[in-house]
Protein backbone atom coordinates (compact mmCIF):
# COMPACT_ATOMS: atom_id res chain seq x y z
CA UNK A 1 0.00 0.00 0.00
CA UNK A 2 1.05 3.58 -0.54
CA UNK A 3 2.90 5.06 2.26
CA UNK A 4 2.18 9.23 2.42
CA UNK A 5 5.49 9.51 4.81
CA UNK A 6 7.56 7.45 2.08
CA UNK A 7 6.58 9.81 -0.17
CA UNK A 8 6.98 13.21 1.27
CA UNK A 9 10.75 11.25 2.44
CA UNK A 10 11.15 10.86 -1.27
CA UNK A 11 10.20 14.41 -2.06
CA UNK A 12 12.40 15.86 0.92
CA UNK A 13 15.19 13.99 -1.18
CA UNK A 14 14.77 14.87 -5.07
CA UNK A 15 16.64 17.36 -6.84
CA UNK A 16 15.43 20.27 -8.74
CA UNK A 17 16.04 18.77 -11.74
CA UNK A 18 13.77 15.66 -10.46
CA UNK A 19 10.85 17.58 -9.47
CA UNK A 20 11.17 18.70 -13.98
CA UNK A 21 11.09 15.33 -14.45
CA UNK A 22 8.37 13.87 -12.26
CA UNK A 23 6.32 16.87 -13.41
CA UNK A 24 7.46 16.48 -17.24
CA UNK A 25 6.64 12.48 -17.07
CA UNK A 26 2.91 13.70 -15.36
CA UNK A 27 2.55 15.61 -18.64
CA UNK A 28 3.58 12.71 -21.03
CA UNK A 29 1.83 10.34 -19.15
CA UNK A 30 -1.46 12.27 -19.50
CA UNK A 31 -1.42 13.16 -23.17
CA UNK A 32 -0.72 9.52 -23.91
CA UNK A 33 -4.11 8.96 -21.86
CA UNK A 34 -5.57 11.83 -23.86
CA UNK A 35 -4.68 10.86 -27.35
CA UNK A 36 -5.51 7.43 -26.66
CA UNK A 37 -8.76 7.83 -25.68
CA UNK A 38 -9.79 10.68 -28.55
CA UNK A 39 -8.37 8.12 -30.90
CA UNK A 40 -10.49 5.07 -29.50
CA UNK A 41 -13.47 7.49 -29.83
CA UNK A 42 -12.17 8.35 -33.77
CA UNK A 43 -11.77 5.36 -34.89
CA UNK A 44 -12.24 1.62 -34.42
CA UNK A 45 -11.58 -0.16 -31.59
CA UNK A 46 -9.78 -3.24 -33.57
CA UNK A 47 -7.75 -0.56 -35.33
CA UNK A 48 -7.13 1.42 -31.74
CA UNK A 49 -6.25 -1.59 -30.17
CA UNK A 50 -3.78 -3.10 -32.87
CA UNK A 51 -2.09 0.24 -33.39
CA UNK A 52 -1.48 0.03 -29.53
CA UNK A 53 0.83 -2.61 -29.81
CA UNK A 54 3.22 -0.92 -30.98
CA UNK A 55 4.24 0.33 -27.67
CA UNK A 56 7.18 -1.71 -27.51
CA UNK A 57 8.74 -0.56 -30.39
CA UNK A 58 8.15 3.06 -29.24
CA UNK A 59 10.09 1.93 -25.93
CA UNK A 60 13.02 0.12 -27.47
CA UNK A 61 13.28 3.34 -30.02
CA UNK A 62 13.19 5.79 -26.99
CA UNK A 63 15.84 3.74 -25.03
CA UNK A 64 17.88 3.88 -27.90
CA UNK A 65 17.53 7.76 -28.55
CA UNK A 66 17.72 8.47 -24.87
CA UNK A 67 19.71 5.82 -22.91
CA UNK A 68 22.05 4.83 -25.99
CA UNK A 69 20.37 0.81 -25.91
CA UNK A 70 21.26 0.31 -29.42
CA UNK A 71 18.74 -2.29 -31.06
CA UNK A 72 19.94 -5.64 -31.75
CA UNK A 73 19.04 -7.38 -35.13
CA UNK A 74 15.49 -9.00 -33.70
CA UNK A 75 14.39 -5.87 -32.83
CA UNK A 76 15.01 -4.21 -36.14
CA UNK A 77 13.49 -6.57 -37.66
CA UNK A 78 10.32 -6.74 -35.26
CA UNK A 79 10.53 -2.61 -36.28
CA UNK A 80 9.87 -3.51 -39.64
CA UNK A 81 6.93 -5.96 -38.85
CA UNK A 82 5.19 -4.19 -36.88
CA UNK A 83 5.03 -0.90 -39.13
CA UNK A 84 3.97 -3.18 -41.94
CA UNK A 85 1.07 -4.60 -39.95
CA UNK A 86 0.63 -0.57 -38.97
CA UNK A 87 0.53 0.33 -42.58
CA UNK A 88 -2.29 -2.47 -43.37
CA UNK A 89 -4.60 -1.77 -39.97
CA UNK A 90 -4.03 2.19 -41.96
CA UNK A 91 -5.41 0.67 -45.00
CA UNK A 92 -8.75 0.01 -43.94
CA UNK A 93 -9.53 3.59 -42.47
CA UNK A 94 -12.74 4.94 -44.21
CA UNK A 95 -14.72 1.49 -43.61
CA UNK A 96 -17.14 1.95 -40.53
CA UNK A 97 -16.01 3.32 -37.67
CA UNK A 98 -12.26 3.34 -39.04
CA UNK A 99 -11.04 6.51 -39.69
CA UNK A 100 -7.34 8.06 -40.38
CA UNK A 101 -7.05 10.58 -37.75
CA UNK A 102 -8.04 8.27 -35.13
CA UNK A 103 -5.14 6.17 -36.02
CA UNK A 104 -2.33 8.94 -35.91
CA UNK A 105 -3.86 9.83 -32.49
CA UNK A 106 -3.52 6.60 -31.48
CA UNK A 107 0.41 5.83 -32.85
CA UNK A 108 0.56 9.85 -31.53
CA UNK A 109 -0.12 8.02 -27.72
CA UNK A 110 2.10 4.79 -28.57
CA UNK A 111 4.98 7.85 -29.34
CA UNK A 112 4.17 9.51 -25.90
CA UNK A 113 4.33 5.72 -24.34
CA UNK A 114 7.59 5.07 -25.31
CA UNK A 115 9.15 8.67 -23.99
CA UNK A 116 6.92 7.72 -20.41
CA UNK A 117 8.86 4.66 -20.31
CA UNK A 118 12.20 6.54 -21.15
CA UNK A 119 11.44 8.82 -17.91
CA UNK A 120 10.74 5.90 -15.81
CA UNK A 121 13.98 4.48 -16.11
CA UNK A 122 15.99 7.92 -16.02
CA UNK A 123 14.51 8.34 -12.46
CA UNK A 124 14.80 4.91 -11.33
CA UNK A 125 17.61 6.33 -8.77
CA UNK A 126 15.81 9.55 -7.65
CA UNK A 127 12.82 7.68 -6.36
CA UNK A 128 11.34 4.53 -5.44
CA UNK A 129 8.78 2.82 -7.54
CA UNK A 130 5.74 3.45 -5.26
CA UNK A 131 6.28 7.25 -4.67
CA UNK A 132 7.34 7.63 -8.21
CA UNK A 133 4.08 6.42 -9.57
CA UNK A 134 2.27 8.63 -6.87
CA UNK A 135 3.95 12.04 -7.70
CA UNK A 136 3.70 10.73 -11.67
CA UNK A 137 0.19 9.80 -11.19
CA UNK A 138 -0.32 13.31 -9.01
CA UNK A 139 1.01 15.30 -11.89
CA UNK A 140 -0.50 13.74 -14.00
CA UNK A 141 -4.02 14.43 -12.90
CA UNK A 142 -3.31 17.91 -12.37
CA UNK A 143 -2.13 18.54 -15.94
CA UNK A 144 -5.11 17.04 -17.06
CA UNK A 145 -7.30 18.88 -14.94
CA UNK A 146 -5.74 22.18 -16.13
CA UNK A 147 -6.20 20.59 -20.10
CA UNK A 148 -9.64 19.84 -19.51
CA UNK A 149 -10.98 23.24 -18.64
CA UNK A 150 -9.88 24.51 -22.38
CA UNK A 151 -11.65 21.24 -23.63
CA UNK A 152 -15.03 22.26 -25.31
CA UNK A 153 -17.95 19.43 -25.62
CA UNK A 154 -19.26 17.80 -28.26
CA UNK A 155 -22.66 18.03 -29.78
CA UNK A 156 -24.52 16.80 -27.06
CA UNK A 157 -22.05 15.80 -24.39
CA UNK A 158 -22.70 16.91 -21.15
CA UNK A 159 -19.95 17.17 -18.41
CA UNK A 160 -22.50 16.99 -15.03
CA UNK A 161 -23.95 15.25 -13.89
CA UNK A 162 -22.16 12.08 -14.24
CA UNK A 163 -24.03 9.08 -14.70
CA UNK A 164 -23.56 6.57 -12.18
CA UNK A 165 -22.02 3.68 -14.61
CA UNK A 166 -19.55 6.53 -15.98
CA UNK A 167 -18.38 7.06 -12.11
CA UNK A 168 -18.18 2.96 -11.96
CA UNK A 169 -16.06 2.93 -14.93
CA UNK A 170 -13.69 5.72 -14.57
CA UNK A 171 -12.91 4.33 -11.01
CA UNK A 172 -12.26 0.59 -12.27
CA UNK A 173 -9.97 2.39 -15.30
CA UNK A 174 -8.44 4.21 -12.61
CA UNK A 175 -7.86 1.20 -10.19
CA UNK A 176 -7.07 -1.68 -12.68
CA UNK A 177 -5.47 -0.57 -15.84
CA UNK A 178 -3.98 2.76 -14.09
CA UNK A 179 -2.57 2.13 -10.30
CA UNK A 180 -1.85 -1.68 -10.78
CA UNK A 181 -1.05 -1.98 -14.93
CA UNK A 182 0.84 1.22 -15.33
CA UNK A 183 2.72 1.00 -11.98
CA UNK A 184 3.45 -2.45 -12.83
CA UNK A 185 5.09 -1.54 -16.05
CA UNK A 186 6.56 1.75 -15.03
CA UNK A 187 8.57 -0.35 -11.95
CA UNK A 188 9.73 -2.53 -14.59
CA UNK A 189 11.33 -0.06 -17.12
CA UNK A 190 13.72 0.48 -14.26
CA UNK A 191 15.58 -3.10 -14.46
CA UNK A 192 14.10 -4.77 -17.17
CA UNK A 193 15.20 -4.89 -20.66
CA UNK A 194 13.14 -2.06 -22.80
CA UNK A 195 11.87 -4.78 -25.40
CA UNK A 196 10.43 -6.29 -22.08
CA UNK A 197 8.67 -3.46 -20.47
CA UNK A 198 5.80 -3.31 -23.11
CA UNK A 199 5.16 -7.81 -23.48
CA UNK A 200 1.69 -6.61 -22.62
CA UNK A 201 1.03 -5.03 -25.22
CA UNK A 202 0.42 -7.85 -27.79
CA UNK A 203 -2.14 -9.41 -25.20
CA UNK A 204 -3.94 -5.84 -25.10
CA UNK A 205 -4.55 -6.27 -29.06
CA UNK A 206 -5.98 -9.81 -28.53
CA UNK A 207 -7.65 -9.44 -25.75
CA UNK A 208 -9.23 -5.88 -26.67
CA UNK A 209 -10.69 -7.55 -29.86
CA UNK A 210 -11.53 -10.57 -28.83
CA UNK A 211 -13.39 -8.62 -25.84
CA UNK A 212 -15.18 -6.42 -28.52
CA UNK A 213 -15.93 -8.74 -30.42
CA UNK A 214 -18.01 -10.74 -27.74
CA UNK A 215 -19.32 -8.03 -25.96
CA UNK A 216 -19.37 -5.36 -27.98
CA UNK A 217 -20.39 -7.19 -31.40
CA UNK A 218 -17.32 -5.76 -33.11
CA UNK A 219 -15.93 -7.52 -35.19
CA UNK A 220 -12.08 -6.35 -37.06
CA UNK A 221 -12.10 -6.24 -40.82
CA UNK A 222 -10.04 -8.22 -43.05
CA UNK A 223 -7.12 -5.26 -43.14
CA UNK A 224 -7.34 -4.85 -39.29
CA UNK A 225 -6.86 -8.59 -38.44
CA UNK A 226 -4.36 -8.87 -40.90
CA UNK A 227 -2.50 -6.32 -39.68
CA UNK A 228 -3.01 -6.81 -36.12
CA UNK A 229 -1.20 -10.74 -36.70
CA UNK A 230 1.58 -8.85 -38.47
CA UNK A 231 1.97 -5.89 -35.25
CA UNK A 232 2.13 -8.90 -32.92
CA UNK A 233 4.25 -11.40 -35.05
CA UNK A 234 6.50 -8.10 -35.33
CA UNK A 235 6.66 -7.49 -31.20
CA UNK A 236 6.86 -11.50 -30.92
CA UNK A 237 10.04 -11.49 -32.77
CA UNK A 238 11.49 -8.39 -31.16
CA UNK A 239 10.76 -9.60 -27.65
CA UNK A 240 12.01 -13.32 -28.46
CA UNK A 241 15.08 -12.08 -29.98
CA UNK A 242 16.09 -10.33 -27.22
CA UNK A 243 14.97 -13.23 -24.73
CA UNK A 244 17.67 -15.43 -27.07
CA UNK A 245 20.24 -12.77 -26.56
CA UNK A 246 20.16 -12.21 -22.75
CA UNK A 247 20.73 -15.91 -22.55
CA UNK A 248 23.80 -16.22 -24.87
CA UNK A 249 25.48 -13.34 -22.81
CA UNK A 250 24.77 -14.83 -19.29
CA UNK A 251 25.88 -18.12 -20.65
Amino acid sequence: LLDGREVLAALGRLRPRHYLGVAAAGVVLGAHFTLFVWGLQTTSLPAAVSLISLEPLSVVLWAAALHGARPSRPEWIGVALATIGAALVGRGAGQGEHRPLGDLLVIGAVILYGLYIAAARSLREALPPRPYAALVYAACAIASGIALAFVTDGPGASRWPIETHSIVGIVLLALIPTLLGHTAVQTAARHAPPALVALVSPGETVGGIVIGAIWLGIMPSAWEAAGAAIIIAGVSVAILGLRVSSRSTRS
